[in-house]
């Protein structure tokens, strides 16, 4: 049995997310597919480093399979992109050791969230957030600071019976280029939703609806009471993935 790890990039726009759904196109039914048509006679299901929503872009994504077929490592990059759609590219393809995980080998993540304070342009609509409005760039930059550490992000995702909530957040930058503002958050780990809420927290400090002190109480919280700001899945970029 051979492990192929894949490093693929796709535009989530036309995408009901990263996991497969009946009735629905999604990334990893797209990449099975193609898949299918080179493994013919065996079953294959991709294993990512996380799912992303829908509208949600990849950049440099990670999964991972295991077949039977025997082909150099750069030729299933070849292979797979031939039977691929046009909004999905696989990057970079590689044999790697049974012990490889796409998602419990990884160390840290890397998101990318775009916003534009400029007029609306239709052109990036799918791509940056359409926000159309200035915003106190320092103010946000001053209240990220408060999301860097080990915390309980409950408060700040969906939470459901079975996650553990603690992350612990590296970086996060805040840069802003004529008016695109750049969001980049590096962690260990990013539970559903929590990127956006978190931007979307941000946001709402950089138009001066919330102060910082608001967001502090939040994660304080624990889960009590609840960010309701979410950022649109537009603008938001899986960016890449760390491994050792």
């Amino acid at each position: 049995m051979n492990r192929i790890k894949c490093i693929v990039s796709y535009d989530g726009s036309k995408f009901h997310g990263f996991q497969v759904q009946n009735q629905f196109r999604t990334v990893q039914g797209e990449i099975q597919k193609a898949i299918k048509n080179i493994c013919k006679d065996e079953s294959i299901v991709i294993h990512a480093s996380g799912r992303t929503d829908a509208k949600v872009h990849g950049r440099r994504q990670v999964f991972h399979f295991d077949t039977l077929r025997e082909m150099p490592e750069k030729q299933w990059k070849r292979a797979i992109n031939h039977f691929l759609p046009n909004d999905i590219y696989i990057i970079d393809s590689f044999l790697v050791d049974e012990n490889f995980h796409s998602r419990y080998s990884a160390t840290k993540k890397e998101y990318h969230y775009m916003l534009s304070m400029n007029d609306y342009s239709p052109f990036e609509t799918n791509y940056i957030y359409q926000y159309g409005k200035e915003l106190d760039i320092e103010a946000m930059r001053n209240a990220a600071k408060i999301f860097i550490g080990e915390h309980d992000f409950a408060s700040f995702c969906a939470v459901d019976q079975y996650g553990n909530t603690i992350r612990t957040l590296y970086q996060i930058e805040i840069e802003n280029n004529q008016g695109i503002v750049t969001f980049k958050l590096v962690g260990n780990g990013f539970r559903r939703y929590m990127v956006r809420h978190l931007v979307g927290g941000l946001i709402q400090v950089g138009s001066h609806r919330i102060t910082k002190e608001f967001l502090e109480e939040l994660i304080e919280s624990k889960g009590q009471k609840k960010c309701l700001f979410k950022a649109k899945p537009q603008g938001l970029y899986l960016h890449e993935v760390f491994y050792k």
